[in-house]
């Protein structure tokens, strides 16, 4: 005998079924979730009758959000606000509210927009609003002042972001209940109510309702021309009065200004003695905002832009609008036809919103409603009528438009050419639907290479009832690379936990969600402000973070916009995978048993040790652009880079923080190549061996299979006065063998002197010969060549004065001038190993001075000069290119005496200050000084000519001070340099008439000590002067008794390095 079905029984196995799928997702599970890093944000009151204190005005209904982020970050919420009942008509007024920080925060319910109501100022509230039938009184003349009100309904957003002007569309209804039947106080006329005179579109006037045959029109300026086309006396309020949220909008006024009522109401009640009414249609107005939602501007209508003759009613989406990349204003919009019948479409403006197209509707182009479009449609089949919709552009140019519908499931439509025409309209078949608006938009940013689409509405399949407004979800739709659009339903949902009901009749079922908008906060989070019952009474605001999303596939998401790292320690069996282009923390305990595949962003190791035990992965890989930083020490089994992942192993390396990450089993590398970036906040002691071994700082130990090759992110990497490099060093061990455990370091980079890398893989043994040192930031060329240049600047300034004060030794006191030009090449005495650097300099400058003093026999005289130079210094290193310019300042004295026996003595000091600028470095200051004796004999040789063989001693001192180079993070501190020079040479001066001809021949001997340059501790040498051969000529001519001009050439020779030096003068003798 059959058993007796028992609907209990059945009704508990499907709930525990549906209980299972939800709660179990493979092998990740609900009790995973925390684990995942998911945050869960709480819920709050948007609009509500109970916040009065922030500006409900005790309004019982609200319905419609509409939610906008702005360019500049301020999220504006809006609307409706219905007064009196939860029907589509009565005094509904559009509101608003403002975050400044992404919705945590809301300023005060703002009335923005207000029509005239029968009821005057205020309309009576019922206080059974949530429960009370306004579609049963819609003739009932006992209940009258719950429909005499014109009203606003169903407020659309949308900002052009190249001005950050925003639009507010809203539907406008004359006194009416809207779209009910005629019969049931409903809107009675077609059209846009606009009429055409001399090609401008005019609002007709009715003398009375319904009656057209003698039309009134309205005229710029609110001036009312009659039938006849004469104007009158008459004036409509066309710009109203913001402080009273536009209320004043169509009232009438007689030439005496008397107010005689409002057009949009009928004429009865209050309104009895208006002249003339508006036609009994909808609307559709515009209103903008300059200023972030603060002030808004008097709508304007566009009804006679985009509204036919055939439709009854033209209406927004409801939510929000587009931009498209070409930078078109779009509206998702819906109309009735003559047959009552509802068609989706899209309004585009080209030009900011100055003017706007309407375009096709999918049902024009639709093969299923056989031959019939939008204006013909009278069809009752399912899914014909396409309603309310919202749109996203795709980054290929399609528009895809998401309607409501009476199928049980979204229709879908495709747009190639901005929304004028459409392809491929049909059900998305994942997406259940209840004959309910919805909500979408594009994510912003692409995730691991693809578009997403974020959809919110209810999921209880349908075709009508208030009882299938629940069960609200937000899915994830990942675009394909054909404009598809996959919609993982399982996994990449949002379930949304309402508070609310949804009720019909005496069905009542938990979690009421209708109405629902959505914008992308400014850290990547979703805003979504949705209707929470079918009271119609709430509007709630919530922020969805995207790991909400993506947990139950197993991805680890997380936006570079995000203030705070997302941190997960899942440690169970699922491969991972890390998306989106943020930080994400790995901090579980102990040893995990998951993979993680790096796909994008940056993954942080940061698992904690638990009895003993660390394991962040059991394999790490990285693909795409992915990044994985290791912070202490972290332990994984396995490591695969991908083959085409530009991906790295990130490591942050301070004098407290040693990461270091241990693969205990293989590496590998598709690409052969492992990068690795360093971020070295860490003075390293510099390589001391010549060839690579274990120092530096220790990153990865691996096994080596001898198939991959580690590298620094751009090949090597540069911090402070040295270069580093990846060295490879095996475990102390008698022989290579395969998989044979290796450290990887990061340590000196080591050069040959001809400036070729070294092997980076490191020797068993020490080489018995070493032919490499660590390369160097080339600026520390700059620096170790500083001291030697400062003192050949000097010198060369000093020995140019010394030759002028020779030629006016036969003059009365004298001035010169002296322009000097010249090279200099400098061949160290250091080795390669030393980081010895030959330089060549150049320089140019000026030299003012004279005789000053001569005694009156003329035996003894006192000179001196001032100079000022510039030079550049350019190193010859092998490590790269680096130069310096100088500048110096400074003077000179000579005290010449002519002593019996023909024996003349110079006593000559000089100092010059010293500035320069190392490229891409600090700066060099310092001073030089030198003092010394030359004693000579003048012998005759011939009338004309002198010989005077001379010695010289000479002391040279230069000091620079400590250098603080930021750029290069690296403090320098020099030793005084110093050094006794002994020059022995001869002077030869031949003079025939005004010409003058002079020739000096000397060589310069130095006694020095190797001094050095600390570079953070870490000593090195500086060079040493060069013992020098000097030729130098001086050409005069004396062109009057008293002024002189001279032109100098002279040679140097010094360790196999030759300069010149070049020099014109005047002299005048007073």
């Amino acid at each position: 005998m059959m058993k007796k079905f028992n609907p209990s029984v059945l009704a508990l196995s499907i709930s525990s079924l549906l209980l299972t799928s939800t709660l179990t997702f493979g092998q990740i599970q609900q009790q995973d979730k925390a684990h995942f890093g998911v945050k869960e944000h709480q819920e709050s009151l948007l609009f509500h009758q109970s916040l009065v204190k922030q500006g409900s005005d005790n309004v019982p209904i609200w319905r419609i959000p509409s939610l906008l982020r702005t360019k500049d970050g301020v999220l504006i919420a809006a609307a409706d606000k219905r007064w009196q009942h939860r029907g589509d008509w009565g005094d509904i007024d559009t509101a608003i509210r403002i975050s400044h920080d992404d919705g945590k925060t809301w300023g005060n319910i703002t009335t923005i927009l207000d029509l005239p109501s029968q009821n005057g100022e205020k309309s009576p509230i019922r206080d059974d609003a949530p429960t009370f039938n306004p579609w049963a009184h819609r003739n009932n003349s006992s209940v009258a002042t719950y429909r005499n009100s014109a009203f606003l309904i169903d407020a659309q957003m949308v900002q052009d972001k190249r001005n950050g002007r925003i639009f507010l569309a809203v539907d406008m209804f004359p006194e009416s209940t809207g779209l009910s039947g005629p019969s049931d106080n409903g809107v009675t006329e077609f059209g846009s109510g606009y009429v055409n005179i001399d090609g401008k579109q005019y609002l007709r006037l009715n003398k009375k309702e319904g009656y057209t045959s003698k039309q009134w029109t309205l005229r710029e300026n609110g001036i009312v021309f009659n039938e006849k086309n004469e104007k009158t006396g008459y004036r409509v309020v066309i710009n109203g009065d913001p402080k009273k949220n536009f209320k004043d909008l169509g009232d009438v006024y007689d030439q005496d200004n008397n107010k005689l009522g409002n057009i949009y109401l009928k004429q009865t009640e209050r309104n009895a003695t208006v002249p003339f009414i508006a036609p009994n249609t909808s609307y559709f107005w515009l209103t903008h905002s300059d200023d972030n939602g603060k002030t808004w501007s008097s709508p304007i209508d566009l009804t006679s832009q985009v509204k036919k003759d055939w439709m009854r009613f033209f209406g927004t989406g409801p939510g929000v609008g587009i931009q498209t990349k070409k930078g078109n204003l779009l509206f998702p919009i819906y109309y009735i036809n003559r047959h009552g019948k509802q068609s989706s479409a899209l309004i585009i403006s080209k030009d900011g919103g100055k003017t706007w197209d309407l375009g096709q509707s999918p049902n024009d182009t639709r093969t299923e409603l056989y031959g019939k479009n939008s204006e013909t449609l009278n069809s009752n089949s399912s899914g014909h009528e396409l309603t309310e919709s919202q749109l996203v552009e795709l980054q290929n140019g399609d528009l895809k438009l998401f309607m409501r519908n009476t199928s049980g499931r979204v229709m879908m439509s495709t747009s190639k050419d901005g929304g004028y025409s459409w392809i491929e309209t049909k059900q998305v078949p994942e997406l259940n639907h209840g004959y309910s608006q919805l909500s979408v938009i594009k994510y912003s940013k692409k995730i691991n290479g693809k578009e997403y689409i974020v959809f919110s509405g209810q999921s209880v399949s349908g075709n009508s009832g208030d009882k299938l407004r629940r069960d609200g979800k937000l899915f994830l739709g990942e675009v394909q690379d054909n404009g598809d659009i996959n919609w993982d339903t399982t996994n990449l949902v949002r379930n949304i936990k309402s508070s609310g009901l949804a009720k019909q009749g005496s069905e009542v079922y938990p979690n009421g969600y209708v109405y629902s908008s959505m914008a992308e906060l400014g850290d990547g989070s979703i805003g979504l402000a949705y209707e929470n019952t079918t009271d119609y009474t709430t509007i709630m605001y919530l922020p969805i973070e995207m790991q909400e999303f993506f947990w139950k596939a197993g991805k680890i998401f997380s936006d570079v916009r995000q203030k705070e790292p997302l941190v997960f320690t899942y440690d169970g069996t699922e491969t991972l995978e890390k998306i989106g282009d943020g930080i994400a923390i790995k901090r579980g305990e102990g040893e995990s048993q998951s993979g993680i595949n790096v796909s994008e962003g940056l993954l942080v190791l940061d698992q904690q040790t638990k009895d003993g035990k660390n394991k962040a992965f059991t394999q790490l890989t990285l693909n795409n652009s992915g990044v994985a930083q290791v912070n202490s020490t972290q332990n994984i089994d396995r490591f695969v880079v991908n083959n085409g992942a530009t991906g790295y192993l990130q490591f942050t390396v301070t004098d407290t923080h040693s990461p270091r990450l241990k693969i205990n089993q293989d590496v590998t590398a598709h690409g052969q190549i492992v990068a690795v970036q360093v971020n070295l906040q860490k003075k390293l002691k510099p390589n001391d061996k010549g060839y690579y071994h274990a120092q530096g700082e220790e990153l990865i130990a691996f096994k080596d299979n001898g198939q991959v090759k580690w590298r620094l992110v751009n090949d090597e990497l540069k911090d402070g006065m040295y270069v580093y490099t990846l060295a490879s060093v095996a475990k102390p061990s008698g022989l290579r063998t395969p998989s044979q455990p290796h450290s990887l370091y990061l340590t000196n980079k080591l050069i040959t002197a001809d400036g070729k890398a070294v092997s980076t893989v490191a020797p068993l043994k020490a080489p018995l010969t070493v032919n490499a040192r660590p390369q160097v930031n080339p600026v520390l060329a700059s620096y170790l060549t500083a001291n030697l240049a400062l003192n050949k600047m000097s010198e060369q300034l000093q020995q140019s004065f010394m030759h002028e004060t020779r030629l006016l030794q036969e003059k009365d006191r004298s001035i010169f001038v002296k322009y000097l030009n010249g090279k200099q090449k400098y061949g160290s005495n250091l080795s390669f190993y030393d980081y010895g650097y030959d330089f060549n300099a150049s320089y140019s400058g000026v030299m003012l001075g004279g005789k000053v003093w001569q005694s009156e026999r003329g035996n003894h005289a006192l000179y001196t000069a001032l100079n000022k130079t510039s030079y550049k210094v350019t190193p010859k290193a092998v490590d790269g290119e680096t130069k310096a310019k100088y500048q110096s300042w400074g003077g000179s004295i000579n005290w010449h005496s002519n002593l019996p026996h023909n024996l003349i003595v110079d006593l000559s000091t000089g100092y010059q200050k010293h500035k320069g600028d190392i490229e891409h470095a600090g700066h060099v200051k310092g001073y030089t000084f030198n003092i010394g004796a030359d004693l000579g004999y003048r012998y005759q040789w011939m009338k004309n000519a002198f010989i005077t063989p001379m010695v010289g001693l000479h002391y040279l001192y230069a000091s620079l001070s400590d250098v603080n180079d930021q750029a290069n993070k690296a403090l320098l501190k020099y030793n005084n340099f110093n050094a006794l020079k002994t020059n022995l040479g001869v002077d030869v001066n031949y003079r025939i008439g005004k010409f003058e001809v002079k020739g000096l021949l000397s060589y310069d001997m130095y006694q020095q000590k190797t001094r050095q340059l600390y570079v953070d501790d870490v000593a090195y040498k500086q060079g040493k002067l060069a013992d020098t051969l000097h030729l130098n000529t001086q050409f005069v001519a004396h062109l009057t008794p008293r002024f002189a001009f001279s032109t100098e050439v002279g040679f140097q020779h010094a360790r196999n390095k030759g300069q010149s030096s070049f020099a014109v003068g005047a002299h005048y003798q007073f």
